[in-house]
């Protein structure tokens, strides 16, 4: 029999508490009451940049991080915020399995160098930054591992199409690469077919699973992506986004039908054994917080619905 598909989120929710660790506790148990399996701290503190404006080289200025000078790894990876926040709500949930996100560094040099490197690189394309920003997340990602969690690479920028993608995936291999296989993952969300995107992310070796949106508007057209056989050939796994989550109503939120319909044939196109994960198609930070628990909860029956005889 096919093994069945787990529940996660791709990371972040609305802030559950102007505390952080009260917001960290209650992200964990909103995330329980909805069948979610593999969990994550929520994100309480920041968005998806703001962990690495702790980094030498990089300043909080103007509500965003800033390359300020040579960015370098942090003096001690286990002090780092995402590390502190793991270790936190592991030993209030000893029973549970967690994984942390950790944003890629294109992602991250491109948002916060756009208008300017300091004066250590020539700008958001220097290569020399995305090296010395890989150098800075790779001792992170192996905390990461020593924890015993699992790790989400968040690169969204990738969706966009490159020249080139060598360099790019070769910087998220040797952040991978410092966890067991099974446990890297990489979430990339967005229309994924300009340039061979698709493609290009199926090539990684170090990385277990894809996280990839196909409930948006934008995004639906990733299901003419997907076939069997090079997710078989490369045995890469799938993390689908099945529920949108940039809505203003409760109406724009998909019903569980709706959802165990999409999964269902998000299922049938990879194949068996393929579908590893079911998700929201991104994080819900941005998302109102009254709208959340019905994502969540529709997330949780439309799953339950397409699996319902091998549960």
């Amino acid at each position: 029999m096919p093994a069945r598909p787990s529940l996660t989120s791709i990371g972040s929710l609305p802030p559950q508490s102007e505390s952080a660790e009260e917001a960290l506790i209650r992200a964990v148990e909103l995330q329980r009451e909805h069948g979610l399996e593999l969990l994550t701290d929520g994100e309480p503190r920041g968005d998806m940049l703001w962990p690495y404006s702790t980094l030498p080289g990089v300043r909080f200025e103007g509500g965003i991080p800033r390359i300020v000078g040579r960015v370098r790894p942090p003096e001690d990876p286990a002090a780092f915020v995402k590390i502190r926040d793991l270790e936190f709500v592991q030993a209030k949930f000893p029973d549970a399995a967690f994984k942390v996100s950790l944003t890629g560094p294109t992602t991250f040099a491109f948002a916060v160098a756009s208008t300017g490197a300091g004066p250590a690189y020539k700008g958001a394309m220097d290569p020399a930054l995305h090296d010395d920003l890989t150098a800075a997340i790779r001792p992170i990602a192996r905390e990461v591992a020593r924890h015993g969690a699992d790790l989400q690479i968040d690169d969204p920028i990738l969706s966009q199409g490159m020249r080139d993608f060598k360099p790019a995936l070769a910087r998220l291999e040797a952040i991978a690469s410092e966890l067991p296989r099974d446990r890297a993952s990489l979430h990339v969300c967005g229309n994924l077919s300009r340039g061979g995107v698709l493609s290009a992310l199926l090539g990684l070796e170090s990385v277990s699973t894809l996280y990839l949106a196909f409930a948006a508007r934008l995004e639906r057209g990733n299901l003419a992506l997907l076939e069997p056989r090079a997710w078989r050939d490369r045995e890469m796994a799938l993390g689908a986004g099945v529920v949108p989550v940039q809505v203003s109503e409760e109406a724009e939120i998909p019903g569980p039908e709706a959802v165990a319909s999409l999964v269902r044939e998000i299922d049938g196109k990879v194949g068996p054994d393929t579908l590893r994960y079911v998700v929201p198609d991104c994080g819900l930070r941005g998302t109102a917080p009254a709208l959340v628990p019905k994502i969540l909860r529709n997330l949780h029956h439309g799953f339950r619905e397409a699996f319902a005889a091998s549960s």
